[in-house]
């Protein structure tokens, strides 16, 4: 965790490429905040910060957008959270945990005197309710859910040989154009060979058979004890995801579910978590309440007014005109203003990254000598220059580099020649291929997707390929559109990481076949799935990276850039914690 203070440092002092915010946005009127109290009653403490788009779901299972996750961070509390100066799990609704030797047995003692919202105890019957309901979402293949599904993933096969989707188009396939008999000449540009090992990482694929629980029970009041039938070993780090956080059982019942997604958003309530706040909605705005009594301590704030703003100008101006304390996702357009100005720009250590996604459901991506193309067609440094804060680098990988997992050894470079020939031996002549990008947001990943899907199909067409823009706001379903793979194509997405551990990147995009990519790899899958049960070391990092060489030879998707994400602070606030996996507690926070 990062502290900012009221006077400029070097991170707060930060050059970029960009205008003078008063001439971009001359003419904007901009409302004075209204006075919080009287002469005769404290003004209450209220901090004001603006994201770039509305909430998602409050239903911590669903908390796979940043702004959802904001809010659910704040209401909800998880069984494990995390130390601020060293990112490690620490002590959350559980005071204390053990696993045993074998990874198999896990035992939390939880905090006494606990309460949800509602008034009902926070105690080893609830919880074991929450863990209930993860274990019957991991046979789900909603991606709604898909953090906690792939993690408690009950694999259906234990050879993982599942039939590839079938087509339900008529539509050639690209092979169709070529000769239909005769021998085809050798091509100049053949596919790398993935650095591999034929060895099965555990030696026992039925050790990958069905649910990885055999059983979760509370062995006293506050006492809970999973049994698991396989290791999950990233489950302590996970579990610090706000993915995982307790719900009032109470309140999953009323929502109906117990043991799936709720009936409509039925958790978007005030009461359902036990969390440092408290959350409501005023108009656009989400408002957090404080709680007083909460076990860390009351916030350092009685409220917090999140209200969306999808401009990364107008966030900028208001925060210059001190009409709000702060914004999240700083864009190189505004930085250079806003260090000028002496507000505070915060920059976190980069985890996440963007990527090119490939659809394989159309017929030309569905060739892999078009998606190599296509790799070989992306300049990534030409990306990160003028579109991404400075100490954004280009990616080589689905992983960020702090993870360790060692960069593929056969990523496909910047060659146009090389893409025009592989373009050519396909037989692709221009047919245009859908680009899907959203728009009217910013993500930690793509703080500005617009420019960037620009870029990007300035490339592509540079090498003869042809797309069709699909732009898509994304607070009217650009995500649920890529995941549900309803537009055949290309699109721009990112993973940004919430907890350390390769399978909070690897897991979510490549445990399963998905309709997202339609990337359909048993033996990736297999492997994703042993790699997740193999005791943490040597070998399981080694078995990521070969996962990261299988999947960067077939190109399913194009690591583009690791990005630097960055909010700006107004000098009033006297202290913000920062985080790489966006752990952030308002609470913490501290205004002059």
């Amino acid at each position: 965790m990062h502290k900012a203070v009221a006077t400029p440092t070097r991170r707060s002092v930060l050059a970029g490429v960009g205008g003078t915010l008063g001439l971009l946005l001359a003419g904007c009127t901009v409302s004075e905040p209204a006075p919080t109290g009287t002469s005769s009653t404290p003004a209450k403490r209220s901090l004001r910060l603006l994201t770039p788009a509305p909430s998602g779901s409050w239903d911590p299972v669903e908390a796979s957008d940043l702004e959802a996750q904001r809010v659910v961070r704040q209401a909800y509390d998880t069984l494990l959270g995390l130390d601020g100066a060293s990112g490690a799990p620490a002590p959350g609704l559980a005071e204390s945990w053990s696993v045993s030797d074998d990874g198999l047995v896990y035992e939390f003692v939880l905090r006494q005197g606990v309460s949800f919202h509602d008034g009902t105890p926070c105690n080893g019957s609830a919880v074991a309710t929450n863990v209930r309901r993860w274990i019957a979402l991991g046979g789900s293949d909603d991606p709604a859910v898909s953090t906690v599904a792939t993690l408690f993933d009950a694999v259906k096969d234990a050879k993982e040989r599942e039939a590839a989707p079938e087509r339900t188009d008529n539509e050639p396939t690209p092979s169709a154009s070529a000769p239909a008999d005769g021998e085809q000449p050798a091509s100049q540009d053949p596919a790398p060979t993935p650095n591999t090992t034929q060895a099965d990482p555990l030696g026992q694929p039925t050790a990958l058979v069905g649910s990885p629980v055999a059983s979760v029970s509370a062995e006293s009041e506050f006492t809970v004890r999973l049994v698991l039938t396989r290791r999950i070993t990233p489950l302590i780090q996970a579990l610090t995801h706000p993915c995982f956080s307790i719900v009032s059982p109470a309140q999953l019942k009323r929502a109906g579910a117990l043991e799936g997604r709720a009936s409509g958003d039925g958790l978007r309530r005030a009461d359902a978590g036990t969390g440092a706040f408290r959350p409501g909605e005023d108009g656009d705005s989400i408002v957090l309440s404080a709680v007083t009594d909460h076990f860390l301590g009351a916030p350092s704030v009685d409220e917090v007014r999140l209200t969306p703003q999808a401009s990364a100008t107008r966030r900028a101006w208001e925060l210059v005109r001190g009409t709000c304390d702060g914004f999240d996702l700083v864009t190189v357009d505004t930085m250079k203003t806003l260090a000028q100005d002496t507000q505070q720009v915060l920059q976190r250590d980069p985890f996440s990254v963007a990527y090119l996604g490939m659809n394989q459901a159309n017929p030309w991506l569905a060739d892999e000598r078009v998606r190599r193309a296509i790799a070989h067609a992306i300049d990534k440094n030409g990306l990160v220059d003028g579109l991404y804060i400075t100490g954004t680098k280009a990616a080589a990988s689905p992983l960020p580099p702090s993870l360790g997992v060692p960069d593929p050894s056969s990523a496909y470079g910047h060659d146009p020649a090389k893409a025009k020939r592989l373009l050519a031996e396909a037989g692709y002549q221009g047919e245009e291929i859908e680009f899907l990008y959203p728009t009217h947001v910013a993500r930690p990943y793509l703080a500005l997707p617009e420019r960037v899907f620009a870029a990007v199909s300035g490339q592509l067409g540079a090498v003869g390929i042809a797309v069709t823009p699909v732009g898509i706001p994304w607070d009217e379903g650009y995500f649920e559109a890529v995941q549900s793979g309803k537009h055949h194509g290309l699109h721009l997405l990112g993973a940004q990481g919430t907890y350390r551990d390769p399978e909070n990147f690897i897991g979510r995009l490549f445990a399963r076949a998905t309709a997202q990519l339609n990337f359909d790899s048993p033996e990736v899958r297999r492997r994703v799935r042993a790699a997740r049960a193999l005791p943490a070391g040597e070998e399981r990092t080694a078995a990521y990276a070969e996962i990261v060489e299988l999947v960067t030879v077939a190109a399913p998707l194009v690591p583009l850039v690791y990005p630097i994400s960055a909010l700006a602070v107004a000098p009033r606030v006297s202290s913000y914690p920062t985080s790489p996996v966006l752990d952030e507690p308002l609470r913490s926070v501290t205004l002059a």
